[in-house]
């Protein structure tokens, strides 16, 4: 059969028994109850019986009776055939008249609840399963769940090749529904640029397909900026603009996985209805993962940077520690020393200077500011200085990408709106009225210089490491992102809830009052009077 996906092996199993049943399902399917039992013919022969009864388990256990009922496996034969008290147990002459058969499979169709499938019933099983090929384009998973379909509404399943000749239909026609509801989008540039993407672009040197589908091998400036570059490439393209919710979201991303595996001479051989749907979703879902593949490129990058921060710090640490150690030494002579009451104040000066020169401990004390760090050290000041290196990608980076938060006047958007003007504007200085309020006091030091002056190098260097975390805790969030999507788009909303409230409320076993919710909350609350 042209288009056929079931090889003739699978054909020929799914219309017979299975090979093996398991014990659990036999006991299941094939026990017989007393009311089963008052269905089989009891003057007729053992044989009869037994074919009886194998039906009657069949059609309850697959939803239909195999024409070769021989092939039942002996587990299944022996089991039904020691309920009917039957010693000697064969199906090869069951049903030697073709209408014995008929009318058993009738009668145990009328006792199961189960009918044959009417044109009426296939006709619905059609639409529906177009419904579904619009959701999962699988075969063999269409195949099994129009079985579980008719196997729900007591039908029993038609032959294995007009099921698979509906599924087949319905996926030809869920391609052609797919292209109905984007063919608003079918302009003839629309087309040619679709076209293009197939072809090799000269400065690129590779097609667009091709480039779009590769992610960053690391997370260096190079690898953002070609991120970014990818991000504008769509975004000039008006992808961001196209609305494809008419299609079914898993429609959506198999399509999208198509775009991705396909090769471009093999989507270039396809049918305008099913190559175009292919690309948009491909290029669409692109969109999306490459802000993902952006803004994490952007966290690696500078916890990269921030990790080498703290192991020089580290570094920095272990080789003053013999420096330090002299210090303490002096420190310590020169504490004895005050703390010496045979040594008048007048002489304490000349005592101190007679054990380390007025020289030696200027020189310490200038290097003890050079040792001297924060109590909350975050090596904000080793960290500042892969700024230049930093600075390659994140005005680019501020630029490309919107970011959002659901807190009124955050102070983290202020500031990143202000360092975006700042570098349109090409200056340098921070205003002294920019947002401070997002800074934390380990990083308000650093940003701070001694005349209460705000230091640009430390203020965008702050901003950029709290953006990281707002993006990681949801508290900042970019369109078109799933990763760093609205928060909100999680929760029911707000708009809706009232209508779905009582129910919710209902569903729950809670009083739509707020107050009586509280008070039975404090009559559970667990005291220690309870334990008196």
């Amino acid at each position: 059969m042209p288009g056929q996906f079931l090889t003739t092996a699978e054909r020929e199993r799914l219309n017979n028994f299975p090979q093996e049943i398991p014990k659990e399902d036999i006991y299941t399917f094939f026990t017989l109850t007393p009311s089963d039992l008052s269905q089989i013919p009891q003057t007729s022969a053992n044989y009869n019986r037994l074919g009886f009864a194998i039906q009657l388990g069949a059609l309850r256990y697959l939803g239909f009776c195999p024409d070769e009922i021989t092939t039942a496996p002996s587990s299944v034969i022996v089991y039904t055939a020691n309920q009917l008290g039957i010693d000697f147990p064969s199906l090869s002459t069951y049903a030697q008249r073709p209408q014995t058969r008929t009318d058993h499979l009738l009668k145990i169709q009328e006792y199961l609840g189960f009918r044959r499938a009417s044109d009426f019933d296939l006709a619905k099983l059609s639409e529906w399963l177009l419904k579904r090929a619009l959701e999962h384009d699988k075969p063999t998973l269409l195949f099994q769940m129009a079985c579980q379909r008719l196997y729900s509404e007591r039908i029993v399943r038609p032959g294995v090749t007009t099921l698979e000749r509906m599924v087949i239909q319905a996926r030809q026609e869920a391609q052609e529904e797919t292209y109905r509801q984007l063919n608003f989008l079918m302009s003839d540039d629309l087309k040619a640029f679709l076209d293009k993407i197939l072809i090799k672009d000269e400065n690129l040197g590779r097609t667009p397909l091709f480039w779009l589908r590769h992610g960053a091998t690391a997370n260096t400036p190079k690898n953002i900026l070609e991120a970014i570059e990818k991000l504008d490439f769509l975004r000039e393209s008006f992808v961001d603009k196209w609305v494809l919710s008419s299609l079914n979201p898993n429609r959506q991303k198999f399509l999208a996985q198509i775009g991705r595996s396909a090769t471009n001479q093999a989507l270039q051989r396809m049918s305008e209805q099913r190559r175009y749907p292919i690309l948009l979703a491909f290029l669409r879902q692109s969109l999306i993962d490459i802000i993902d593949e952006l803004i994490e490129l952007f966290d690696r990058c500078l916890w990269d940077a921030h990790t080498k921060a703290r192991r020089e710090n580290q570094e920095f640490r272990l080789s003053i520690v013999k420096t330090t150690n002299e210090k303490l030494i002096l420190f310590q002579q020169i504490g004895r020393t005050v703390l010496d009451k045979t040594i008048s104040d007048s002489q304490l000066r000349k005592e101190i200077y007679s054990k380390v020169s007025e020289e030696e401990l200027r020189a310490c004390i200038e290097e003890c500011d050079q040792l001297i760090r924060p109590l909350d050290d975050q090596s904000s000041d080793y960290f500042a200085s892969r700024y230049s290196y930093i600075r390659e990608f994140a005005p680019q980076f501020l630029d490309t990408l919107k970011f959002q938060s659901n807190k009124a006047d955050d102070p983290l958007i202020g500031a990143l709106e202000l360092l975006r003007m700042l570098n349109a504007k090409c200056k340098r200085k921070v205003p002294d009225d920019a947002p401070l309020a997002f800074i934390p006091q380990s990083w308000l030091d650093y940003v701070l210089d001694e005349k209460d002056r705000i230091v640009r190098r430390y203020y965008e260097l702050s901003a950029l490491w709290e953006l990281r975390g707002a993006l990681r805790s949801g508290d900042i969030w970019v369109k078109n992102s799933r990763k760093y999507a609205n928060p909100e788009t999680y929760l029911i909303p707000k708009d809706k809830w009232p209508t779905i409230r009582p129910e919710a409320l209902r569903l729950l076993g809670l009083s739509e009052k707020g107050e009586e919710r509280i008070e039975k909350r404090k009559g559970n609350t667990f005291s220690t009077s309870n334990l008196s």
